[in-house]
């Protein structure tokens, strides 16, 4: 029996796509992923007819299609996220930043919302928010209010659009939400239309949210355990691009163990029981 060894990706190698997902992506791979990037690619490289990972690097840096780049940024990233996380964060939005929103437009003459969730994986965090604001009975007449999704995985963002989902993703979701949100379909839960027609969903780089959005068009931001896998200087762009889309007003949520301290002073902390949030400052 033929013994078919496993090919081992050498430092050279390992730098070499780091640099490229830094310079493609904004995503750092620690040193310590060696072994992760090796198992979860090794798969491409027999698909591709490859023997090393100097030639996938070669086929990813210079092959002259994108599908590939798009293959492989889904096989690295994990999007491994469920509905209803981080609650504390959660109760102080559905709460008190909503409301205050609401009549904060209201005053205005503006009944106009944007929220935004960059790094939305495969769209719970999406889906949580728009229940959250319906649930919170703000909204019932002439809101022109929308939350979009955004993820560089193109398998995720199609996932979320389908906006099917079963096993450990409900592990936190109230039962009642389920009954209101969800209608069983073949393959799981999926979302009701009335949730789904608040959402949509793009494929992009959270580095460029400028290609996206107008400037101070968004009210809130979501970016929730996205930016751990920036560089600090990737993780700087990236505030920065916040800050350019955001209202003067408005708020970013980062996920409870991030903190924008050293990062940068364009926005300032909102502390509540449980959570931090952080806005835009005045004179920014």
């Amino acid at each position: 029996m033929e013994i078919v060894r496993k090919p081992v990706i050498k430092p050279e190698e390992f730098r070499l796509i780091s640099e490229f997902v830094a310079e493609t992506f904004g995503l750092s791979l620690d040193a310590d992923k060696e072994g992760y990037l090796t198992a979860r690619i090794s798969p491409r490289l027999r698909d591709l007819g490859l023997t090393t990972f100097a030639e996938y690097y070669n086929h990813l840096k210079f092959a002259p299609s994108a599908e590939e780049r798009l293959r492989f940024i889904s096989l690295i990233t994990n999007n491994e996220t469920y509905f209803f996380r981080e609650q504390s964060q959660l109760q102080v939005f559905a709460e008190t930043v909503i409301p205050a929103l609401r009549d904060r437009k209201l005053r205005n003459g503006d009944r106009k919302i944007r929220i935004v969730s960059a790094g939305c994986s495969s769209g719970e965090e999406v889906y949580t928010l728009a229940m959250l604001i319906l649930e919170s009975g703000n909204f019932i007449w002439n809101w022109d209010l929308s939350i979009t999704g955004i993820d560089i995985d193109p398998q995720a963002i199609e996932k979320a659009k389908a906006g099917v989902y079963n096993g450990r993703v409900f592990q936190s979701t109230p039962g009642q939400y389920l009954e209101r949100y969800f209608r069983t379909s073949a393959d799981g839960l999926q979302v009701r239309e009335n949730i789904r027609s608040m959402t949509s969903f793009v494929q992009g780089n959270l580095l460029n949210l400028d290609t996206i959005f107008s400037e101070q068009e968004v009210d809130i931001i979501f970016c929730r355990n996205a930016l751990i896998y920036f560089s600090a200087e990737t993780m700087r762009r990236a505030i920065e691009g916040f800050a350019g889309v955001l209202t003067r007003d408005g708020l970013l949520f980062l996920g409870h163990s991030e903190s924008l301290s050293r990062i940068t002073n364009l926005f300032r902390p909102l502390h509540f029981p449980g959570a931090i949030i952080y806005e835009v400052r005045d004179d920014y």
